[in-house]
């Protein structure tokens, strides 16, 4: 079998697929091989699975804001629907917004007053247009009247030199990709991304909190395989994926990357896209992001 990870080796991703692979071979009995498969945002990685034999042998680790990528891509090489069916739940992430430690940048308000000041804007980097770090800046950036310039890597592991030297203004990843450098004072976090604080992150104040924007700008990690699996293959991996993330003795791996576990079934992963698509459906639209 082959867990494919599309994007580069050391991210959120990354982690999350490791986390479950041992395990999950273990359950099954089966060899899994991990693959990173970067470019495109993750659609390089993603597309292949899609386009694979529906035998449940070959699975990817994506977002649940997958279904966003069909108003950003003009063209995907696959239907986010149709050709990719969601086996359950890994893990939940926020999405924080970051400056390096020496930055003078304290929190939002002041992030937004700055780049009110500068007339060409601040930069920031993030990994893939259409991925939540992206769209929380950009919602940011519409409320606050702002004006942010992304930069876009392949990866957050590609642009963490960038952030610590100060190369880019400021950042917007997925926790797991950068709470090790917030707890040894290296990176300074704005906020997470979302109405609430985040237990993973007690002391980060929320964008909410900040009178910025409180959509929730997590991003979930679910598993997927090529549509047309089976149910019953669907409903054996569901299962044994289920009882891994759910395992007390696992979570603390989980929460040392900055992940939530998120021990849910395939109904439930589903459910969850398809929510997360419809509530950044204005702000992709009514922003016009699209991918060059």
């Amino acid at each position: 079998m082959r867990i494919i990870v599309p994007f580069p080796a050391g991210g959120a991703t990354d982690a999350a697929a490791r986390i479950v692979a041992e395990p999950l071979a273990v359950a099954l009995k089966k060899t899994i091989v991990v693959e990173n498969r970067a470019g495109a945002t993750d659609n390089i990685g993603t597309a292949l699975v899609a386009k694979s034999p529906a035998d449940g042998c070959t699975l990817v680790v994506n977002v649940a804001a997958i279904l966003t990528y069909q108003w950003v891509f003009a063209s995907l090489g696959y239907d986010p629907i149709k050709d990719l069916a969601p086996i359950g739940g890994i893990g939940r992430t926020p999405t924080l917004t970051l400056t390096a430690a020496s930055s003078a940048l304290g929190d939002l308000k002041s992030l937004v007053a700055r780049s009110k000041e500068k007339p060409e804007g601040l930069t920031y980097a993030t990994a893939g247009i259409g991925l939540m770090p992206h769209l929380a800046v950009e919602e940011l950036g519409r409320i606050g009247g702002a004006k942010f310039v992304p930069v876009f890597y392949r990866g957050a592991p590609d642009f963490m030199g960038d952030l610590l030297t100060g190369r880019v203004d400021f950042g917007s990843t997925a926790a797991a990709n950068s709470m090790p450098l917030v707890r040894e004072g290296k990176l300074k976090a704005l906020a997470v991304m979302q109405e609430m604080r985040s237990p993973l992150a007690p002391d980060i104040p929320s964008s909410a909190e900040q009178g910025m924007s409180p959509l929730d700008a997590s991003s979930h990690f679910l598993l997927f395989a090529p549509g047309g699996t089976p149910k019953a293959t669907i409903a054996l991996l569901s299962v044994e994926l289920r009882k891994i993330v759910g395992d007390p003795a696992v979570q603390p791996r989980f929460n040392a990357v900055g992940f939530d576990p998120t021990p849910i079934g395939a109904e439930e992963a589903a459910d969850i896209v398809r929510r997360i698509g419809e509530s950044w459906e204005h702000t992709i639209k009514s922003m016009n992001i699209k991918a060059n």
